[in-house]
């Protein structure tokens, strides 16, 4: 058991250092713990996901608590929460007080300018597999696989409002929850 805890330990301290971009800069990385150490499911993880959007604070964190829980009982999720947030406090810190030092740094900038496309390529990576997983039934391939007719007329409907009118994000997840119940009763 001390082993899983070390290695809770481990995986999400790298995340907490490199899962730059916020929350949802995460969900490469758990994908990636989903498929080396199969902790949890892809199911599991689309269902992490979705929980830890309706709970209170950052998905990342939340995620962290699930994963941390599901693997190892409490002790893991104490152990998955406090490392994710470790080196980000650390490194917060130590940026605050640099901050002033470093703010016209062309290094710096330039590390941010590069850091900003690559946070969005692994966050559109995760939305297009969280889109296959939610759409797609039997999904072999690019030419082999079923459309959930239901699943895909619920997700145009749902993404519309929010992209174009800007809903508050807990009435679509609220709208979701509310249209899988009427789709799943017919």
């Amino acid at each position: 058991m001390f082993k899983l805890y070390i290695m809770l330990f481990t995986e999400f301290s790298k995340i907490g250092l490199f899962a730059i971009g916020g929350g949802y800069a995460v969900l490469p990385f758990l994908y990636y713990l989903q498929s080396e150490y199969n902790w949890f499911s892809t199911d599991e993880l689309t269902n992490m996901i979705a929980v830890s959007n309706i709970t209170p604070g950052p998905i990342g964190i939340n995620a962290a608590t699930y994963t941390g829980y599901t693997t190892a009982g409490i002790a893991g999720a104490l152990i998955a929460t406090l490392s994710i947030v470790l080196i980000p406090f650390i490194l917060t810190v130590l940026i605050t007080k640099l901050f002033d030092k470093f703010e016209n740094n062309k290094t710096m900038c330039a590390i941010f300018t590069g850091l900003r496309p690559a946070a969005c390529a692994l966050l559109s990576s995760i939305a297009i597999k969280l889109f296959y997983r939610a759409i797609f039934t039997d999904f072999k391939s690019l030419t082999e696989f079923q459309i959930d007719i239901s699943s895909l007329i619920l997700f145009i409907i749902l993404i519309l409002p929010f992209s174009f009118i800007k809903k508050n994000p807990l009435i679509t997840i609220l709208a979701g929850a509310i249209g899988g119940i009427i789709i799943k009763s017919f």
